[in-house]
């Protein structure tokens, strides 16, 4: 009896195995850092609205700098544009040690340094979702994209719990130190592991390695089937965050402790884990696409069971099999901008799905908050169902334009002898 897809992936590519730890490794402060500064400003200064502001401003900028950072990886070396990133992360969660080790935070020291920490995030999501399709067979995509966003999941349930005991325990110094050596021996084990050649991205990076040629390449635009698909992507990431914050205006308006809520949100955490280790397990031959849809339909659909307002129990239920679709949409939300991209801009568009998620988000926690706080719970739920409704069909006129893959070159490429 073979094992479990996932498993083998493992298995069966022991160069493999290094990659995903040290990646493992280097990515873990993606759970961390936000936390941290969360809890650590609010414990420095004794301001919950400076941590809110401080926390937004590290989510915007890391949804803005993601695009950036895909752009360079597409026109030149991956391997240095991402070691910079890295040293600069690193430096700059060094600095974010040094000053939240003081008692007096000034806003703006802050606010930049927000800005830095969120910009400066080395790419090794997608670099890592890269090693995975060059890395393993064709046919196992699914299972390698989709051990990838398990990962990431646990990576986002672990790490907020890790920062909070940490902070607690230590302060918020000893976290950012602690971020800082995990992002600096991760990457660069990361680095030093990988075959050179899982780093390609098309023939153009193959060319460039056997003509011996540097330099910047031509910058080509992601197609429209990919500008089509991220809107999409910002839409159906917003719902959950919205069903957060209703579920939390749901205790305040029953007069409820937020515990069961506190719960049920770890049971969605619970279930997404398990449906990302099952989906990655079984092997399903309809189009990508067509999972999309139809997984989106029924991971939203549970969640409308929300506008009923049911008692804890029946919550909990709902948010664990919602759960099953969470890692799954993740996956194939990857293996959808890696067949809408063009070779030539597949890093960039990783990054955008990246930017989308974040965005998406940071909305829906903030939309919800407003929402269910001044229209009530139900408002909320109903708010979620449709913005879902609408993201799923913003998706589609990227289904039917997928094959068109050629991009748009807006830059020559300077070659050096």
């Amino acid at each position: 009896m073979k094992a479990p897809l996932p498993v083998r992936i493992v298995v069966d590519n022991p160069r493999i195995r290094p990659v995903l730890l040290w990646s493992f490794l280097a990515r873990l402060p993606l759970g961390m850092v936000f936390e941290a500064l969360l809890f650590g400003v609010q414990k420095a200064t004794g301001s919950l609205q400076l941590a809110g502001v401080v926390t937004a401003t590290a989510a915007v900028s890391t949804a803005v700098g993601a695009p950036v950072q895909g752009r360079m990886l597409d026109r030149y070396d991956k391997k240095v544009v991402v070691r910079w990133f890295a040293v600069a992360q690193v430096l700059t969660l060094a600095v974010l040690s040094f000053v939240t080790a003081t008692d007096r935070l000034p806003s703006g020291v802050l606010i930049a340094l927000a800005v830095a920490v969120g910009f400066t995030i080395p790419a090794l999501s997608a670099m890592t979702r890269l090693v995975l399709k060059n890395g393993t067979p064709a046919g196992d995509l699914n299972a390698a994209f989709s051990l990838d966003a398990t990962t990431l999941e646990f990576i986002f349930i672990i790490g907020p719990a890790l920062a909070a005991w940490g902070v607690v325990a230590a302060g918020p110094s000893v976290v950012f130190g602690a971020s800082a050596v995990c992002v600096l021996l991760g990457t660069a084990f990361f680095l030093y592991t990988t075959d050179p050649t899982w780093f390609r991205t098309g023939a153009t990076d193959e060319a460039d390695e056997h003509g011996g040629r540097k330099g910047r390449r031509k910058r080509v635009v992601p197609g429209r089937a990919v500008a089509w698909f991220v809107p999409s992507i910002v839409l159906c990431a917003i719902p959950l965050g919205v069903v957060e914050a209703g579920l939390i205006q749901l205790t305040v308006e029953r007069g409820d402790s937020i515990t069961p809520v506190g719960i049920a949100l770890s049971l969605l955490g619970v279930g997404s884990l398990v449906g990302g280790l099952v989906f990655a397990a079984v092997r399903w031959n309809a189009k990508l696409s067509v999972q999309f849809v139809l997984l989106s339909v029924a991971h939203f659909g549970i969640l409308a069971v929300l506008i009923t307002r049911p008692n804890y129990v029946v919550t909990g239920v709902v948010l664990v099999l919602a759960g099953l679709f969470v890692v799954p949409l993740l996956s194939l939300t990857s293996q959808l901008l890696d067949r809408l991209s063009p070779p030539e801009a597949w890093a960039e568009s990783q990054s955008w799905g990246g930017a989308g998620n974040t965005a998406g988000s940071a909305i829906g926690l903030t939309l919800g908050g407003v929402v269910a706080g001044v229209s009530g719970s139900l408002t909320g739920f109903v708010v979620a169902t449709v913005i879902a409704v609408v993201g799923i069909v913003v998706a589609l006129p990227a289904f039917r334009g997928g094959q068109d893959l050629s991009g748009t070159v807006v830059a020559e490429k300077v070659a050096q002898p």
